[in-house]
């Protein structure tokens, strides 16, 4: 193997230093001292786009109002002197939604940023999830957080697919927690014959929410491509299209 030191004189590689010190114990310390170094710093790098950027202060109330006129990632803070403890106060998780939100016997109650202002910057947002007997959550992705799912009432068949297509899935009861991968495809159906619940949490203040249905059918992609890509005619086509259920609330 061609010696890089030889031929260059100027430097010095941690062989090259052990062969001229050696068996000094200080350098061989320093080498394995310096690549650990290296290793961290290239962990850091990685894990630090994991989730949300970290705040810069302890707490920064979401300014919601329409007529401000700053424009940042997030939302402005309102000010401090404005804050109270009702701020950190959240009661629209105590009781279901109302709406069905995918309009197949299931709704969604959400306690992101917009509508608890107290996440903003802070990296999380809740929601709770209710299930009529047969009850489904459509396939569906968060681009922006992981997520965790925990079963309040009843059994839940749910699950996510992997990026290399692999699906992995669960049937939950009371108690059991599960965990999707940040941007993964998942779902939930209720497989019991009563009533099902679960609360899940999520690492963004604004996790985004794309029905993978809704998305691939109910948009403005042209049917030439959308035919192509299923390997269907457009008969087919305008069958699945005029059959992806409503999502009401959205």
């Amino acid at each position: 193997m061609k010696n890089y030191s030889a031929d260059h004189p100027g430097s010095y590689s941690c062989q090259a230093w052990s062969s001229v010190w050696a068996p000094n114990l200080v350098h061989v310390l320093a080498c394995s001292a310096l690549a650990l170094v290296v290793i961290m710093a290239a962990m850091t790098s990685t894990m630090v786009q994991a989730v949300d950027p970290d705040q810069l202060q302890d707490f920064c109330v979401a300014d919601l109002s329409p007529t401000n006129p700053v424009i940042v990632n997030g939302f402005p803070c309102k000010p401090s002197a404005n804050v109270t403890s009702k701020d950190f106060l959240f009661t629209g998780l105590s009781t279901r939604a109302t709406v069905p939100t995918t309009g197949i016997k299931a709704t969604a109650t959400f306690a992101t940023v917009f509508e608890y202002p107290a996440l903003n910057t802070l990296g999380i947002s809740h929601a709770r999830l209710d299930f009529g007997p047969g009850g489904v959550i459509p396939p569906h992705t968060h681009p922006l957080a992981s997520e965790t799912l925990y079963v309040l009432e009843g059994t839940i068949y749910t699950g996510f697919v992997s990026y290399e297509g692999v699906l992995y899935a669960e049937t939950l009861k009371v108690g059991d927690l599960y965990v999707f991968p940040k941007g993964t495809i998942h779902f939930q159906i209720n497989v019991g014959t009563t009533h099902a619940a679960s609360l899940n949490a999520l690492t963004s203040q604004d996790p985004g929410l794309l029905f993978v249905a809704n998305q691939l059918l109910a948009s403005n992609i042209p049917d030439a491509v959308l035919e192509t890509s299923l390997g269907i005619n457009a008969t087919a086509l305008k069958y699945l299209q005029a059959s992806v259920p409503p999502l009401e609330g959205f």
